[in-house]
């Protein structure tokens, strides 16, 4: 990576030189052949990663197709991934030690640990992987902390000979019974093949609209019975592994698996893999896996992204993240079967219910109503069913009535006999978030909060500058307001008689961005935000102190700009970003990263790339 370092120097050398007239297409060029080489370097960590979880989950390849530069490897769930042909080895690698395979620095039998001197996996045990990269200035990372060599060094991503890392990949050997990947420094990789008698479980074969490169699973409530096909020419069958807890009944003649996940006892998230052994018409064994989940989206230490989808390929989508990390993709689509409408835009949780407006509808509808553990659909409301509104952008509920914000204000709707109306003096709601706090609904309006009681507007409460940002406070009967007067206002009203503790922020700012979230969000009286930029700031309004933990832009290789706010965990007291590459095909390219702020300064946990498609915003089930 020497060019990454010259070029930086070419750059600040230049900053005094250079004019209008310059002609700077070789040096974007260059600045683009190094962004590529980047994703091609973290695109190979993937491919390695994806191989061994294939083998932890006993998955089988079904066909291995020789490209001009390596392979395409395709597995028997239809995951695919390419593999490069290369001669030289990067300085990091993985080893195998007890069964598992683990990361290794400058050579086999070198691991590499981390801050306790633990040994760090490829593919961790619960099925969640540590986040090998590496990062703009071309040094490797692992969850976006840097790697030390020996003597305390960070480490490039260079190969044995010191020059760029070339491929972890030396050579696909591909034979009847198996294929054997060879690492370039001598570490080998077997993975039975799928026979030709095409023994497999059947998953579903039309996508959510805009779905690429989706892990095939089969996802359960707890308790929940669903029936499993398989395929294949064989001639019989019979369950060989069946995680512990869960049931499973083998017919045969329908080649059907019935399978019933536990029962909910404490734990919100749990996986296991489900064998098949079957036997061909040559008497051959085959095998059949798939790996199977039961979830209870009610977990106080989960989170949700809701995604927008793109307006012009894709729909409106749910992702969920565990309290253990373990990501779950497109979840509501995966609970139903269906999808939800066209722009995604916000999401509520009250009384066991989890609601889901979007807002060009579609599909299931502009407003979703489902079953908080489980998100399976109780309800859904389409166009016809609210005529009239415009670009609707928020709702908020409280027992069967919903009020949803849009263009022109805010409605109520009774969730029962579906009867829409508008509420009057409510003109200039903002596109933000609305509160809820006991019967009260309160909603951004200009430079003031609308609170709504009973279907109707009940006050108007006038604020020195535009409100950024409503949130519930963890503390019964309060809530936070962010301002952007001058100097920035944070806010502490009380929801009964509207009685206000203003503080002025001495650093940062709240600016809620272009986009539909509050500028601020909360853990107890400490209020965090980041101006719609990189650096998280933090006031605590015991103390009535504001102070800059840091800027994280540099853990993000790909950092293009923020799609909606970040927010807090009010549990975990962790804090969620969103950010995108940019605008176009680019939103493809994305990460949902996590920070831990108990130092005081802000320390990435966790980086989820390439899931999010155009993110609403972040919810958690312990913030309603």
């Amino acid at each position: 990576m020497k060019k990454l370092f010259t070029l930086l120097t070419v750059m600040l050398l230049g900053v005094s030189t250079w004019s209008c007239s310059y002609d700077d297409d070789d040096l974007w060029n260059e600045i683009g052949n190094i962004k590529t080489e980047l994703a091609r370097i973290n695109k190979e960590v993937g491919t390695l990663q994806t191989l061994v979880d294939a083998l932890n989950q006993q998955k089988t390849i079904t066909s291995v197709e020789e490209t001009a530069t390596g392979y395409t490897i395709t597995f028997n769930d239809g995951k695919t991934v390419e593999i490069k042909n290369g001669t030289n080895a990067p300085e990091v690698g993985i080893d195998l030690f007890e069964g598992v395979y683990y990361w290794t620095i400058g050579g086999k039998g070198n691991w590499l640990t981390d801050a306790d001197g633990n040994k760090i996996p490829v593919a961790g045990k619960d099925g969640s992987k540590p986040q090998m990269a590496v990062d703009a200035d071309g040094y490797w990372t692992v969850d976006g902390v840097r790697i030390k060599d020996a003597a305390g060094n960070d480490v490039k991503a260079a190969g044995s000979n010191g020059k760029d890392g070339d491929s972890f990949f030396e050579s696909v050997t591909d034979s009847d019974d198996e294929v054997t990947f060879t690492l370039t420094d001598g570490t080998t990789i077997i993975i039975p093949k799928a026979s030709a008698a095409g023994f497999a479980f059947v998953f579903p074969a039309q996508l959510p609209k805009g779905g690429t490169d989706v892990d095939n699973y089969y996802l359960f409530a707890f308790g929940e019975e669903k029936i499993l096909a398989y395929t294949g020419d064989i001639t019989t069958a019979d369950l060989m592994s069946i995680p512990q807890g869960w049931a499973a009944r083998i017919d045969p003649d329908k080649k059907t698996v019935t399978v019933t996940a536990p029962a909910f006892a404490g734990s919100y998230y749990t996986e296991g893999i489900l064998s098949l052994v079957g036997i061909d018409g040559k008497g051959k064994t085959q095998l059949a896996s798939a790996r199977i989940c039961a979830v209870d989206y009610s977990d106080p230490e989960g989170t949700f992204v809701l995604n927008e989808g793109n307006m012009s390929s894709d729909n409106g989508s749910v992702i969920y993240i565990t309290a253990n990390g373990r990501l779950i993709n497109y979840a509501y689509w995966r609970m139903n079967g269906s999808e939800l409408g066209n722009v995604g835009q916000d999401m509520f949780i009250a009384d066991g219910k989890a609601y889901i407006i979007s807002q060009n509808g579609g599909n299931d509808g502009i407003l979703v109503e489902a079953d908080a553990r489980t998100l399976k659909r109780t309800g859904k409301f389409g166009k016809s069913d609210l005529p009239g509104l415009s670009m609707p952008s928020h709702v908020a509920v409280i027992g069967r009535t919903a009020y949803i914000r849009d263009n022109a204000g805010v409605y109520k709707l009774d969730l029962d006999t579906k009867a829409l109306s508008f509420i009057e003096g409510s003109q200039g709601a903002l596109k933000n978030r609305m509160a809820v706090v006991g019967n009260k609904v309160f909603v951004p309006a200009g430079k003031s909060i609308l609170v709504l009681e009973n279907g109707a507007v009940a006050e108007t409460i006038a604020m020195d500058g535009t409100v950024t940002g409503v949130v519930k406070s963890d503390e019964a009967g309060y809530l936070w307001i962010s301002c952007s007067a001058s100097p920035a206002q944070i806010i502490k009203l009380a929801a009964g008689d509207y009685t206000q503790e203003k503080h002025t922020l001495t650093a940062g700012g709240v600016a809620s961005g272009w986009g539909a979230t509050p500028g601020i969000t909360a853990k107890g009286d400490e209020i965090y935000f980041c101006n719609n930029s990189s650096t998280i700031y933090r006031h605590t309004f015991s103390s009535n102190t504001t102070e800059t933990l840091g800027d994280v832009k540099s853990n993000i290789a790909n950092w293009g700009m923020i799609y909606n706010m970040p927010a807090v965990h009010p549990v975990t007291g962790e804090y969620y970003y969103n950010t995108i590459l940019g605008y176009g095909w680019s939103f493809l390219t994305n990460d949902i990263s996590v920070y831990d702020l108990g130092s005081g300064t802000p320390k990435m946990v966790a980086d989820y790339r390439n899931y999010t498609h155009f993110p609403a915003g972040i919810f958690f089930t312990a913030g309603f």
